[in-house]
């Protein structure tokens, strides 16, 4: 029997027995306390905290899908500061959602209602002094009327809601020398209709400049019981539809009528 090397002594033990090293048991990748999968959701939680659109979306997809086919299964505390956090999740997005649409809109209308505001304003300038030289009682009641119309448009150029698409108040007319007849495009749709936002400016004045503001600061109303998602949302939508009740063999009762009904084939003695 030859001579065993220094390794092979090294792995048996005194009876003889070669020893066997336990194996290092691999990490699970789905295991909530892998050091990666830490490292990730914490890189995830910072890209959150700082405004990442994306991951919130990400996350709201995930809490939503979680309380969809688990909501029976948290526990209230858990399910409660789940439903908290996307509450929170939605209203952050709809916050840029409404930012980059202001910024949209008001870009896109801007020259509109600059130009329109210059209209207004030289018109009621051109009426007040009309009216500071005029003596007559009933051209003075018409001057009025006429300057309120021009300084509630003044107004409606000023503070209609931003986010919200602009009706002009004196688009350009068809015949255009009927026009070069009046002296501004302003003093030609004087007496013309106006939108309904026109009538809502009109009774905010009465209530003062903060009335006004809120109007041109308004935001659209939106429904944050509704998923985001447009899976979760067919599905809910899908569900809610009433389904007619099945019978035996999964034939709803038509089909089983339908099927029993001989159609008179057979007569009865």
């Amino acid at each position: 029997m030859g001579k065993r090397s220094y390794e092979e002594a090294e792995g048996s033990n005194a009876d003889g027995q070669e020893q066997t090293q336990p194996q290092k048991r691999s990490r699970n990748p789905h295991n909530r306390f892998n050091p990666k999968n830490i490292a990730k959701r914490q890189k995830t939680t910072q890209k959150i905290n700082d405004g990442n659109l994306s991951q919130i979306k990400k996350r709201v997809r995930a809490i939503e899908r979680l309380l969809e086919h688990k909501n029976e299964k948290l526990p209230a505390n858990v399910r409660n500061d789940l439903e908290r956090e996307l509450q929170a999740h939605k209203q952050r997005i709809a916050d840029e959602s409404d930012r980059k649409l202001r910024s949209k809109m008001i870009s896109k209308y801007h020259m509109v209602r600059f130009f329109e505001r210059k209209k207004a304003m030289r018109l009621a300038k051109q009426l007040m002094k009309q009216l500071d030289e005029t003596k007559d009682e009933a051209e003075i009641a018409r001057l009025k009327a006429d300057l309120h119309i021009a300084e509630v448009d003044l107004d409606y150029a000023l503070y209609h809601p931003h986010m919200e698409t602009y009706i002009s108040l004196y688009p350009k007319p068809k015949d255009e020398a009927a026009e070069k007849d009046e002296k501004s495009s302003a003093a030609y749709h004087l007496h013309s209709s106006r939108p309904p936002m026109w009538t809502t400016i009109e009774k905010a004045r009465q209530e003062g400049k903060s009335a006004l503001e809120k109007i041109r600061d308004r935001r659209p109303e939106r429904d944050f019981s509704k998923p985001t998602s447009k899976k979760t949302a067919k599905k809910s939508s899908s569900q809610s539809e009433e389904r007619p009740a099945k019978g035996k063999y999964g034939k709803t009762e038509e089909e089983s009528a339908s099927e029993s009904d001989d159609g008179g084939f057979f007569e009865e003695d």
